[in-house]
């Protein structure tokens, strides 16, 4: 496994995670954006250790359409955080890293099903979708994750467990789905976001964190 965090591999991240939620995404120099329709209503913008003049440039942008969000890739949050003191920005979210993992590490066959439940898998294009059901009522959905092809990386998102089926081995087992489902295609890495809570799931599985994720907002005056 090779890649460090970079200006193209968060273009990777941003594309693939645009594609498996179905957002519209734009690339323009180093300001990567998705335009998140089911939250905010407007455009993140995504860029990976920006200048002072890159964050002023935006943050600019961020109080004339305040809706609009930042997310920004650093190895020093803090250090970032106290650079971004004058410009009229809010932290939104500082506690996600960006995560890798070498998938030639991970199994090509589906896993079988865990006690008590189905898997279902959705195709679509390079676009793959799993989700796992009770198998005396397939209208619950315990777990379920996407993950979406780009340039050689599979990337991950939404790997989400119902409350009341935690601490059952569902998040385990959607990853693992999810890959074989990538393996399909021509891939060397996996990608991913993860929350707080799901950094020691995601480092038990390989992971080895890339950097801090860091979203802000503007300042209300």
């Amino acid at each position: 496994m090779g890649s460090t965090a970079s200006d193209e591999l968060i273009k990777t991240w941003v594309t693939g995670w645009s594609s498996a939620r179905g957002y519209d995404s734009r690339h323009e120099g180093r300001v990567h954006a998705a335009l998140r329709h089911d939250t905010i209503g407007d455009w993140e913008y995504v860029i990976h250790e920006p200048s002072l003049g890159e964050l002023s440039a935006i943050a600019e942008t961020l109080q004339k359409h305040p809706a609009r969000r930042l997310t920004v890739f650093v190895e020093d949050p803090e250090g970032f955080l106290e650079a971004t003191g004058d410009l009229a920005l809010v932290t939104v979210d500082a506690n996600d890293v960006l995560m890798v993992t070498d998938m030639g590490d991970q199994d090509v066959e589906l896993p079988r099903n865990p006690e008590g439940f189905v898997l279902q898998t959705e195709r679509d294009g390079t676009r793959s979708y799993v989700s796992v059901h009770l198998e005396d009522d397939a209208d619950v959905v315990a777990a379920s994750g996407h993950v979406s092809v780009v340039d050689g990386f599979a990337v991950f998102d939404r790997i989400i467990t119902a409350p009341e089926f935690r601490r059952r081995g569902l998040g385990s087992f959607v990853m693992r789905a999810l890959a074989s489902l990538a393996l399909e295609h021509d891939v060397e890495e996996g990608l991913l976001v993860a929350s707080l809570d799901g950094q020691a799931l995601y480092g038990y599985l390989g992971w080895t964190p890339l950097g801090a994720m860091v979203t802000l907002e503007a300042a209300q005056s």
